[in-house]
């Protein structure tokens, strides 16, 4: 005997879980009986109300896939790095700062790019998130992805030049000044205070946006 479920018992949370679910090749008819109810259940002002509040909740509850997809793109770039240091003949070694500088840049460059003219990278890909700019939800644009990247490009770009002068310190004085030191140190801080205020920016808005979505006039959605 065939079961034939009686919508109209059913709460809005129910009607999209099913509707969600269901076959609709092998129950049409099922099926346009379900979206009729869930038109008609919207149709009252406080259950569209708290649909579209729900919606929203969703569409950008981005911390843990963002969090996932920074993984990813960390572990596909790691496996680079290392596929450079065979080709090269570079020893890997987290101690290596001109290793990891060179790195943080690719990395960058990658970040710029896909955003630029994919907004995701491929760890948002696999987590199915994408950047869209704030004010339209459209694509973003090249200047976009480098204005949201830019203080990490300052913080790299600070790297690249404090180790160069190192370098010529170590080859002009044969020790490094004391200054640069506190430099290095002063850097990784404020390295440190980026990446924490990033994270924790995240929580306290309502769209989940980071200090970088806002610099880029951007968002984060889930698709």
């Amino acid at each position: 005997m065939d079961y034939t479920p009686n919508y109209k018992n059913y709460s809005l949370d129910e009607l999209l879980d099913a509707q969600k679910y269901i076959d609709k090749e092998s129950f049409p008819q099922r099926a346009q009986e379900l979206e009729l109810e869930i038109a008609n259940k919207l149709k009252d002002p406080k259950i569209k109300a708290e649909f579209e509040e729900l919606e929203t909740n969703k569409r950008y509850a981005t911390f843990w896939p963002r969090f996932w997809a920074a993984i990813i793109d960390g572990l596909i770039f790691t496996a680079l790095l290392y596929i450079e240091c065979l080709l090269f003949g570079v020893e890997s070694s987290h101690q290596n700062m001109v290793l990891q500088a060179v790195n943080g840049i690719q990395y960058i460059g990658y970040v710029v790019f896909m955003h630029g003219f994919y907004g995701q990278t491929l760890g948002k890909m696999v987590m199915d998130v994408k950047v869209l700019d704030h004010d339209t939800e459209t694509d973003i644009t090249l200047k976009q992805s480098v204005r949201r990247e830019s203080v990490n490009i300052a913080i790299n770009s600070s790297w690249i030049l404090l180790l160069l002068s190192i370098s010529i310190s170590l080859q002009q004085l044969g020790s490094v000044p004391e200054v640069l030191t506190y430099l290095i140190m002063g850097l990784n801080s404020l390295a440190t205070v980026w990446a924490l205020s990033e994270f924790i920016t995240m929580l306290f808005n309502e769209k989940r946006r980071a200090i970088h979505d806002f610099i880029g006039k951007t968002v984060v959605v889930r698709l």
